[in-house]
């Protein structure tokens, strides 16, 4: 494989996800409090990584790759930009969301891949593990930290989630079982990003 096919694009990739984490860390304190949360929330990160791996439109297997690159180094712009401005975040590649990305960015750089150029009968599917997160954390964000954080994003959030996935049925032209599995896929992994991060913040609290 030519290097350009994945050389440029995992650059683009790279710089600009340490870009946009380091926008995140100022984000806190320079977006209004309707949106503040959106500097620092999954959704947030998640919906910068698809963005970035839709723009290179590059094959599934680098896709899935630069997914967890994006994801990453997300996190570490972020860090990087918080210790510079005196905030401590955490040691580098050793945050808990550094082992979530590596993990989840490969299904988000799918995700964004398959939904720019794959089969649109199949679109909703491709489209329901970031509408998950999205549902998921706003629904999360509506209840279980409800009474620090504004309403706004969150239900903005949710709004996004459900937007995509109804935008991949449309496009889909609508196909029945595509767009039922997709919605399926989308509240159940709304419910289970629900349950994980309930966890991760008791697991946290005892640590």
């Amino acid at each position: 494989m030519h290097p350009r096919h994945w050389l440029v694009p995992a650059l683009l990739v790279a710089t600009g996800s340490l870009l946009l984490g380091g926008l995140t860390s100022v984000g806190q304190t320079v977006l209004p409090d309707a949106l503040v949360s959106f500097a620092n929330s999954a959704g947030g990160w998640t919906m910068l990584a698809f963005g970035l791996v839709w723009l290179t439109r590059v094959r599934l297997p680098i896709a899935a790759a630069l997914g967890a690159v994006s994801f990453v180094l997300l996190i570490e712009g972020y860090r990087i930009v918080s210790g510079w401005r005196g905030f401590y975040y955490a040691e580098p590649f050793q945050d808990t969301f550094t082992l979530i990305g590596i993990l989840a960015g490969p299904v988000v750089g799918l995700s964004a891949t398959l939904v720019r150029s794959g089969p649109t009968r199949w679109g909703p599917l491709a489209a329901s593990p970031v509408a998950a997160v999205l549902v998921g954390e706003g629904v999360y964000g509506l209840t279980v930290v409800a009474a620090t954080t504004s309403p706004v994003y969150w239900a903005l959030q949710i709004v996004l989630g459900v937007a995509l996935v109804t935008a991949a049925i449309v496009a889909s032209r609508p196909r029945i079982a595509p767009g039922v599995l997709g919605c399926l896929v989308t509240f159940a992994g709304a419910a289970a990003f629900v349950v994980g991060y309930v966890w991760l913040g008791q697991l946290g609290a005892t640590a």
